[in-house]
């Protein structure tokens, strides 16, 4: 009740819902780099599986060769080929 009370105000006051909400975003770059937004934290970092906490999910990142480019509090940049994204 109270996520279908914020995605209202977001849409009443024409908020974007992924702020007002603390969604997770995820942004592919081909299939080599992909982005994450509003991460809280890393769970496990190797060359072929990084799993990232988010406020309502975990995002697991399959490949090989995979690395984390950058990471800031807000985001993060993975690098790799990139074989799946799951949400957990």
């Amino acid at each position: 009740m109270l996520e279908e009370s914020k995605e209202k105000a977001a849409f009443a006051l024409k908020l974007p819902k992924d702020v007002v909400l603390g969604e997770v975003l995820v942004s592919f770059l081909g299939r080599h780099s992909v982005v994450i937004e509003n991460y809280r934290s890393i769970i496990l970092y190797t060359d072929c599986s990084i799993k990232i906490q988010a406020k309502n999910c975990r995002v697991i990142i399959s490949g090989s060769r995979l690395m984390i480019e950058y990471y800031t509090n807000e985001e993060m940049k993975i690098n790799g080929f990139i074989k799946s994204l799951e949400f957990e």
